[in-house]
């Protein structure tokens, strides 16, 4: 697979459409609302892939589509706080089948702090090219007025 910019784009909106789909599929597993999300059971890929399998008999969905949209979901910061307040994991009903392992919130809490540090890094670099973006925009100001 090839990495071009549009080809990305391609993949993530096909992603962010399965996923979507997921949602309408299983609403007690993949759910919209933060307060309803909760972790997945270990090897839900799996179960996924037969049942979506079941469904999709006439165009099968590439396993790449089920692994990104797994990650996309798991990935999220509602998904980390889901496993760092403890919830139960669940299965494709909604059903809780396994506790969240110590090891699994400490994991979470990092990804966590990772993704705020990156957050607040990218808005601290927006803050600066607008910064610098104001700059230019009155040193061309000053500049006109002097010219005329």
């Amino acid at each position: 697979m090839s990495n071009s910019n549009r080809q990305r784009q391609r993949r993530a909106e096909r992603t962010r459409a399965f996923l979507n789909e997921l949602s309408q599929r299983y609403p007690d597993c993949f759910a919209r609302k933060r307060d309803r999300i909760r972790p997945l059971e270990i090897g839900i890929e799996k179960a996924l892939r037969a049942a979506v399998d079941a469904e999709h008999r006439d165009e099968p969905v590439p396993n790449w589509l089920i692994r990104q949209a797994l990650a996309r979901y798991t990935r999220a910061p509602a998904y980390l706080d889901a496993i760092i307040a403890g919830h139960d994991r669940i299965n494709l009903h909604g059903e809780a089948v396994e506790a969240v392992t110590e090891s699994a919130i400490a994991r979470a809490r990092e990804q966590r702090t990772e993704q705020k540090q990156r957050n607040a890094e990218r808005k601290r670099q927006q803050a600066e090219e607008a910064e610098a973006r104001q700059r230019r925009e009155k040193l061309e100001q000053l500049a006109e007025r002097f010219n005329r």
